[in-house]
């Protein structure tokens, strides 16, 4: 099955979708229709891509081609499959991290080939472009010659093809949560810290940023257990006291968040060697102490 010969639609029109889309056609992908909720949406997508067809109902969508994406949110893609009637001429691909092609499943039974296509990456943006898909990992799932052709378009964009079983798409996905959603959460919460100190959040955010891109470029070169700074890969127990006193002090909710990525960090820094085992222990019983208390201090 050539990729480049197939008529390729998309089911939703979202910002994955223009991505996608986008990608496939300036690399040689004959892009041929969209369809979204709204008509609006649709024409939009199809209107940067040159022979592409917007339509409103997406059985036009799969009518017309060979292979769909579907790229509409995770809790509407079964029951998009299921309101459209599919053929054993074609293939449908879902573009969920979490979920299996088991979705799909009714389109299996009505003989089309099914498969998964999920871009390790975020798209904050409509017009992110596909540049940002350079180098980006791409979760594939499905039966040849579908997960060939599926293999075959994400290095077309730059990217990579990585099998992951149906059993392990949650795991693969909460990697992705924990690398983008985890690490936002986690930098709001650290700007945040800044207005007790009489700043603002804006500010904060300002004085932390060019750490975490050093940090993000450290990982990149010398991995997570080079990478690894700070008090706790020190051993330094004084200073995560000091730590510990201030956010129950002055701001208690981050406590417990502070005890458990701290505790994580006690184990990297036992794995990398650079704490002895009186320090992990000293450090974690710490750790541990606090957050029960902390823990009783709100159920109280």
């Amino acid at each position: 099955m050539d990729g480049k010969s197939l008529r390729v639609g998309f089911i939703g029109a979202g910002r994955a979708a223009n991505t996608l889309a986008l990608g496939f056609h300036d690399n040689g992908y004959r892009v041929a229709s969209v369809a979204s909720r709204t008509l609006a949406s649709a024409e939009a997508l199809a209107g940067r891509i040159e022979g592409c067809i917007p339509h409103e109902a997406s059985q036009e969508v799969v009518d017309g081609c060979d292979l769909v994406f579907i790229t509409t949110p995770d809790d509407a893609i079964e029951a998009t499959a299921r309101s459209v009637r599919w053929h054993s001429e074609m293939g449908v691909a879902h573009c969920s991290g979490a979920e299996s092609t088991s979705l799909l499943e009714v389109a299996q039974e009505q003989g089309a080939s099914i498969g998964s296509f999920h871009p390790m990456q975020t798209f904050p943006m409509a017009n992110e472009g596909v540049a940002s898909l350079a180098g980006v990992a791409f979760a594939v799932e499905g039966p040849s010659p579908l997960i060939d052709v599926l293999k075959e378009m994400a290095n077309a964009l730059g990217g990579w093809p990585v099998e992951i079983g149906p059993e392990y798409r949650a795991i693969y996905h909460i990697t992705g949560f924990l690398a983008c959603g985890a690490v936002i959460t986690l930098m709001s919460q650290a700007a945040e810290l800044w207005r007790t100190m009489g700043h603002t959040k804006e500010q904060g955010l300002d004085v932390i940023l060019p750490i975490l891109r050093s940090t993000v470029d450290s990982l990149e070169t010398r991995g997570t257990h080079a990478a690894f700074t700070g008090p706790i890969s020190r051993g330094d127990i004084g200073t995560v006291r000091k730590h510990l006193d201030a956010l129950e002090s002055q701001s208690p909710t981050m406590l417990p968040i502070y005890c458990e990525i701290a505790l994580a960090g006690v184990a990297l820094s036992r794995d990398r060697g650079s704490i002895d085992h009186v320090k992990e222990q000293e450090i974690t019983t710490l750790l541990e102490d606090r957050l029960a208390r902390v823990k009783t201090l709100f159920v109280g």
